[in-house]
């Protein structure tokens, strides 16, 4: 494959070198190539190996060395700088040639796919109405052009089979309630019960005062203050509430806190329930009120944010902030229904059902407590009945009983083992659980013409909702009506609509942006001791809620590169520099200053963060990655056995100069001198998106601190300017996105093809470039907006294809 490639670099170097100043045109592809290639790559000379006079058009047994060859030309790898360059227009005229000739002579990738695990989460939730974790028993999954949604890169395996039948058996255990619900109560803790408990937990003397029968805690991060008496003594749903006020904040401080919810103790993972501002008084205090699962050994731990408070320093005679705790409570369980109505929706509503008094089981808060287990006066009926009813829902069409008598059949034969009613019911939904007819996607016969309405409607809800299609979807599906574009058009602004949307806003910037990654590592506490978790989740939210806000407005997708507005709380502003927003809870779209460099996903923090590691950034992660996911234009893996480029955190040698001794290899510099300008204009940012002039660095001798109170000091100066490789250059990081958008049709290509191989979960390759381009166009009309776009996407050929 190197060698391959390097032979394309060559070709490559001679269909340009010899355009000479002539405008070159494709009308005649064999001419074009014969006159500009053979010379280099004839019958007298072949370099890289490769002969390209017997290679007139693309064919199956060549279509890998045209993909590359399309792959240099679209990226402008070649020709070298000192060449000159074919116009935009005569390299699109043999980049639309190359598509079009490959997408007749290489055969489809199938669309069938198995769901991914999160995939299998929404849909075994959606289906059996339950909420309980499934995605964490079942391995991750690969990726393929960047999702793991695609065909191609998720695999069925012995072990993922295994992994399947965990979890389906604890899904069908989780829509039966075994005990009946004590009836809701409220348990409350007050000031005089929990303080000592805070204090212990604390660990702090003069941590926590008591003022105004509330207690102030002054410590702001981690650990938080756990209010033990008043967690629930039994699973369910509750409603909390948290009374708190803020105590001697300053003029120009906001206190908030984070509520969480998990184990009494230990380190289990504790659920994030939300940030919200400390506002009030004493007499009248702020009520955080929210409902959410908690076990019986769950309780409330309350973590104060007083920021600035642990960034910067307040004056010695500004009073010490605190946020004041009067009360919580916790009120529940809500549910009350019993037979759970997850049960009701799975085994159905009938006479000959019950619950059946089981085994005693001790529980230290209640006695003669008995386990309950569904039974049937009528089992085989029952059991027939409840697997010919879920079937069709789960395999999201309708089925012939052919397939369905496989299922019964499997249950009742359980029944005739001896199996109890409940054993054999589980036996049936557990094998339709882990079907090949619900775990596979698109199961269309791809010999069909047309694609069917159910294929569509799966397509749609698992691209929108990650989950299997509703009532309305399935029921449009049975009357043939989403065939129809304009029925098409309707469901497509219902489900963006819907709540669910938000799966697709989380999932879709997860990977495209890597935001998945953000945790991936940590800021050395050193260097950036204003990172803290309130950052953190601030940074998903902002980019999750730019992605949202374009998607509902249908704003251009240029905006990704820069835009004139952002989605900020307080923390974000403050960290941006960016005044006049108040408040930490509620993320507001803010105009930005004229002078302000933020705008776009490269100034946020969350993809600023994504592509540095915890100590310092590097151009190359941050060139490769604006390359892939803005540009469209990946750059391949470098050549085995070269090291990669480790900044000097000393500050003694700037990445500059080791980028520029790396380069020397002319093997590595083919790729760098279009990896290394993007990521040098970023050098403006440093590992949390903190705009710099200057590297922060761990040593410095004989030199003060930058910033009082801080342990790092002021390395070495930022150079961001750069030449890009088609000979633009730039001046710094503004200057740097005015170039992006020179190419606005880039842009739109790239966004458009990253929707497509999420939206149709199989790959995108020169072959489908007629697709991408139909998206691009569609979505033209109305300015290149998101929600156009997704539309155009849905109305595509590859979207549509059986």
């Amino acid at each position: 494959m190197q060698i391959l490639k390097t032979s394309v670099c060559s070709f490559v170097v001679c269909l340009v070198v010899l355009l000479g100043e002539q405008t070159v045109t494709a009308s005649d592809p064999q001419a074009f190539f014969a006159q500009h290639c053979v010379k280099c790559h004839g019958a007298n000379r072949q370099e890289g190996d490769l002969r390209l006079d017997n290679l007139l058009k693309p064919a199956p047994e060549s279509a890998e060395t045209w993909s590359l060859i399309a792959d240099m030309l679209e990226s402008g790898d070649m020709p070298p700088k000192q060449q000159t360059r074919p116009d935009a227009a005569a390299r699109q005229e043999v980049l639309k040639w190359i598509s079009d000739e490959l997408a007749r002579v290489v055969r489809p990738v199938p669309a069938v796919r198995r769901m991914n695990r999160v995939e299998y989460e929404h849909s075994v939730h959606d289906l059996l109405g339950i909420d309980v974790s499934l995605a964490s028993l079942l391995p991750e999954d690969g990726q393929m052009q960047g999702f793991d949604n695609v065909a191609g890169g998720l695999g069925i395996s012995s072990i993922l089979m295994e992994r399947y039948l965990e979890a389906a058996d604890v899904a069908f255990e989780s829509t039966i309630r075994r005990i009946k619900p004590l009836p809701p109560a409220t348990r409350r803790s007050v000031l005089m019960e929990f303080k000592e408990n805070i204090a212990s937990v604390k660990g702090k003397k003069g941590g926590v005062i008591e003022s105004n029968g509330a207690y102030v805690d002054f410590t702001p991060g981690w650990p938080p203050a756990r209010v033990d008496e008043a967690h629930p003594i039994e699973n369910g749903v509750y409603r909390c509430r948290v009374a708190v006020w803020p105590h001697d904040p300053g003029e120009n401080r906001t206190l908030s806190v984070a509520v969480f919810t998990g184990p009494l103790f230990g380190d289990g993972k504790r659920k994030l329930n939300g940030v919200f501002d400390v506002t009030g008084t004493p007499d009248k205090p702020r009520i955080i009120e929210f409902t959410t699962y908690m076990g019986e050994s769950h309780a409330l731990h309350i973590l104060p944010w007083i920021y600035p408070e642990h960034v910067t320093w307040r004056d010695k005679e500004e009073q010490r902030p605190g946020v004041a705790i009067a009360w919580a409570e916790t009120y529940g369980p809500l549910d009350q229904s019993f037979p759970a109505e997850s049960q009701n929706r799975l085994f159905g509503k009938s006479d000959s059902l019950s619950m059946a008094e089981g085994d005693s089981i001790y529980m230290r808060h209640r006695r003669g407590v008995k386990l309950h287990h569904v039974d049937s006066s009528e089992p085989r009926a029952d059991v027939e009945r409840i697997i010919r009813e879920l079937v069709p829902r789960a395999f999201r069409r309708p089925v012939n009983d052919e397939l369905t008598d496989q299922f019964v059949e499997l249950a009742l034969s359980r029944l005739d083992q001896g199996s109890t009613f409940e054993q054999a019911v589980r036996a049936g939904v557990t094998g339709v659980l882990c079907s090949p007819h619900f775990l596979l996607i698109n199961q269309q016969d791809q010999q069909q013409d047309k694609v069917d309405d159910f294929t569509l409607a799966s397509r749609m809800s698992y691209f929108f909702w990650s989950s299997m299609p509703d009532g309305e979807l399935l029921k449009l599906a049975l009357e043939g009506k989403l065939s129809d574009p304009k029925v098409r058009f309707a469901q497509v602004e219902r489900m963006i609509n819907d709540p669910k949307i938000e799966r697709f806003v989380e999932n879709f910037t997860g990977q495209w942006l890597d935001l998945r990654e953000i945790e991936f590592t940590t800021p050395d506490k050193k260097l950036y001791p204003e990172y803290d978790d309130l950052l953190l989740q601030s940074m998903l939210a902002e980019t999750r809620g730019f992605f949202r806000h374009l998607l509902k407005e249908d704003l251009s997708v240029l905006n990704f590169v820069d835009s004139d507005f952002a989605v900020l709380n307080q923390r974000l502003a403050n960290h941006y520099g960016i005044p006049g927003v108040q408040g930490h809870e509620d993320f507001r779209i803010v105009q930005l200053p004229q002078d302000s460099i933020r705008g776009g996903v490269l100034t946020q923090a969350s993809v600023l963060k994504v592509t540095a590691n915890g100590t310092s950034t590097s151009p190359v992660l941050r060139g490769v990655w604006v390359l892939d996911k803005l540009l469209g234009q990946p750059a391949p893996p470098p050549p085995p056995g070269v090291p990669a480029v480790e900044p000097d955190i000393r500050g003694a040698t700037t990445i500059r100069d080791q980028l520029k001794l790396h380069r020397e290899n002319e093997s590595c510099n083919r790729c760098h001198v279009r990896i290394d300008p993007p990521g040098f204009a970023l050098e403006e940012f440093d590992v949390i998106g903190g705009q710099r002039d200057w590297y922060r660095s761990l040593e410095g001798k004989g030199r003060s601190p930058k910033i009082a109170k801080t342990n790092y000091y002021a390395g070495l100066p930022v150079e961001s300017s750069g030449q890009l490789s088609d000979d633009r250059t730039f001046d710094g990081f503004v200057e740097f996105r005015k170039r992006l958008l020179e190419e606005p049709d880039t842009i739109a290509r790239a966004i458009a093809e990253k929707l497509l191989v999420y939206g149709c979960g199989r790959p995108v390759t020169h072959s489908e470039r007629s697709s991408v381009e139909s998206v691009v166009a569609d979505s033209r009309a109305k300015k290149l907006g998101l929600r156009s776009m997704i539309h155009a996407v849905i109305e595509s050929e590859l979207f549509l294809r059986p």
